[in-house]
């Protein structure tokens, strides 16, 4: 099925289901984003039930329209899951008793007067987040010469990596759209330089990602930006023997 018909198909499941009240869509499967849809669009969509069908129907998710094309299931904290269809279409969803949501992206399918919504979390301090990427970057090059390549994987290419996008889009593309919850997203878009130059690193062998995303932060956010730690990354560059 197309993404439409699997859309049509989850609101017909949802408004056949007794006990679901609302259904939201977000992201690219809300209307407003439609035109962002590709191959590669998932559904992402948030449900609400009635409190006494709340835990029947978290258990059954019988709202889920076409079962038996369904080929995986997998929960997700209390209150959300994915599923795969043999189309390779996936849905990612919230669904429980209402809770406050504040995605910007959003499209109220089905009111049922339960929803809250309310305005996206403000940005973290992009100060703050250029400390954490150097922070996390030190950390996971500690890891990487004591041999933990894993854990220095997930700190350097996944913790500090999420410090420095931040700082990058606040810093260099502060008007440019984006998700207030996952900086990576779209960050092509935002910012095409960067973002190339980030993803040659991502390509590299660790300690040479590490270095390339070092000597990009010092390139790009350090010139004229009296908030980037330049003492601590003197101290981090000596320590690694980066000169």
């Amino acid at each position: 099925m197309r993404f439409d018909e699997h859309l049509d198909a989850l609101i017909a499941g949802c408004r056949a289901t007794d006990g679901v009240t609302s259904l939201t869509t977000f992201g690219s499967a809300a209307a407003s984003e439609a035109g962002r849809r590709d191959e590669w669009s998932d559904l992402d969509f948030c449900v609400f039930f009635r409190p006494d069908r709340s835990d029947d129907l978290r258990a059954s998710w019988a709202f889920l329209p076409h079962r038996e094309h369904v080929v995986l299931e997998a929960r997700e904290y209390d209150n959300g899951g994915v599923v795969i269809y043999d189309d390779g279409m996936l849905y990612e969803f919230g669904a429980g008793t209402p809770w406050p949501f504040s995605d910007p992206h959003r499209d109220v399918v089905i009111d049922g007067g339960d929803l809250t919504l309310t305005d996206p979390p403000g940005l973290p301090d992009p100060a703050q987040s250029v400390r954490l990427f150097l922070a996390k970057l030190y950390i996971g090059m500690g890891r990487l010469r004591r041999g933990e390549r894993v854990a220095a994987n997930a700190h350097i290419r996944v913790h500090a990596l999420t410090g420095l996008a931040e700082a990058l889009r606040q810093r260099l593309a502060p008007d440019a759209p984006r998700s207030p919850f996952d900086p990576f997203r779209r960050i092509e878009q935002a910012l095409p330089g960067p973002a190339s130059r980030i993803a040659a690193a991502l390509d590299t062998d660790l300690e040479d990602c590490a270095r390339s995303l070092f000597d990009l932060s010092r390139d790009l956010l350090e010139p004229g930006w009296d908030a980037y730690p330049s003492a601590a990354a003197d101290v981090v560059a000596a320590r690694l023997g980066w000169h």
